[in-house]
């Protein structure tokens, strides 16, 4: 269930040592945050309300081996099929999320995420998650490769310039193989 908290002015979320490389990963939701009572600027006006946001944070692993973690931008908690975090429920569940259920629910739960880097005005570069499908499809299953949150929390304890090899037989992220070439004259790995 989703705890009360104190409200906490410009929280800026979750703390991410490393920015993840871009690309489509298999990640692992590591923990949710709630704000409640957060006081704002309400959109294209000057009054201020008081809103209750959310947050989600992802660890995958990437492809020289080491645990990243990336996180959402805060969303407002709104059940209105236009909210920002009912559209990524949505997408993340195959399905609209129904009434009532506690999001909460999803800590541990595995996806496939889209990430992006991304360079902020003052020069920052941050991680971005532009997509999220459920971990299993009509037409794939990643449910084997999510990783447990235990490995993130286990990362977290060490310091922060650990990394660790990949064993030799984990399977490769849901990155996109390589384009085939007809220079490299292999026709075994022909598309069609």
């Amino acid at each position: 269930m989703a705890t009360l908290q104190a409200p906490v002015e410009n929280s800026n979320g979750f703390e991410i040592e490393d920015v993840a490389p871009a690309g489509d990963y298999i990640a692992t939701c590591i923990d949710i945050a709630d704000e409640f009572g957060v006081t704002r600027r309400k959109y294209q006006s000057e009054d201020i309300e008081q809103i209750d946001v959310t947050r989600f944070l992802f660890g995958f692993k990437g492809q020289d081996g080491r645990l990243y973690k990336v996180q959402t931008f805060e969303m407002k908690i709104s059940g209105s099929p236009k909210s920002a975090l009912y559209k990524f429920l949505s997408s993340w569940l195959g399905k609209a999320p129904s009434m009532g259920w506690d999001y909460c629910a999803l800590k541990g739960k595995g996806a496939v995420i889209k990430v992006e880097q991304v360079t902020s005005q003052m020069g920052k570069v941050y991680n971005k998650i532009v997509n999220i499908l459920p971990p299993k499809t009509s037409l794939s299953d990643y449910t084997a490769q999510v990783i447990p949150v235990e490995q993130f929390a286990a990362v977290s304890q060490a310091s922060a310039a650990f990394s660790a090899p990949a064993p030799a037989e984990a399977p490769a992220p849901a990155s996109a193989p390589a384009a085939w070439s007809p220079e490299s004259g292999d026709e075994m790995d022909c598309p069609f």
